[in-house]
């Protein structure tokens, strides 16, 4: 039971973050036609039109399959990365406070030490969500599964995601704070 929860919030917030890539990615296109589409229109003779506007009406469902699609599309492999580092974000509240003890107790800093304290927690904690959203690509059948929620459902996923994201932002934070803590740094800001 617990393990089909966490299976279903995970697919739902990559849902989402491919949601979102695929919106920003549909902005930026717009963008960039805004400024590429007069190249055609004024440089090009009518021969050289008709065949660029034949070829891109032929190749669109390529184009949009390249950047949208939902198996290697570009709006998904960001998805993947930012799901990946948002989630990678939560256990480095671990490997914070263990490398703050570790600064503590041995005095000194060993770059190859601290790059395994945070290796293997994030490590760690990576695994059950690799299993639950990417192994079988399993964040396919989620997908099939998303698309067919009402407009309710997808407002509350994306405010879900969001504070998905902001938590992965804060918990950083906190873990920066409980290192200087663990090593009595006191941290002036200038407006305190």
């Amino acid at each position: 039971m617990y393990k089909q929860k966490f299976e279903y919030f995970l697919n739902a917030v990559h849902y989402c973050m491919w949601l979102f890539e695929r919106k920003f990615g549909f902005f930026i296109g717009k963008i960039v036609d805004f400024f590429l589409a007069p190249i055609p229109k004024f440089l090009f003779t009518k021969n050289m039109k008709k065949r660029y506007y034949d070829n891109m009406r032929k190749s669109q469902p390529q184009l949009d399959d390249l950047f949208y699609g939902k198996k290697s599309g570009f709006s998904i492999g960001l998805a993947h990365h930012n799901f990946g580092a948002f989630y990678s974000i939560y256990p480095c509240i671990f490997s914070f406070v263990i490398e703050g003890l570790y600064i503590k107790f041995n005095g000194e800093m060993n770059t190859f030490v601290i790059l395994v304290i945070f290796a293997i927690p994030v490590g760690i904690c990576y695994i059950p969500a690799y299993k639950a959203v990417f192994s079988n690509d399993k964040y396919l059948q989620y997908f099939k599964l998303f698309e067919k929620e009402d407009e309710h459902w997808h407002k509350k996923w994306k405010r879900i995601t969001t504070a998905f994201i902001l938590g992965a932002i804060a918990s950083i934070i906190f873990g920066v704070y409980l290192c200087f803590t663990i090593l009595d740094v006191k941290v002036r800001f200038p407006w305190m």
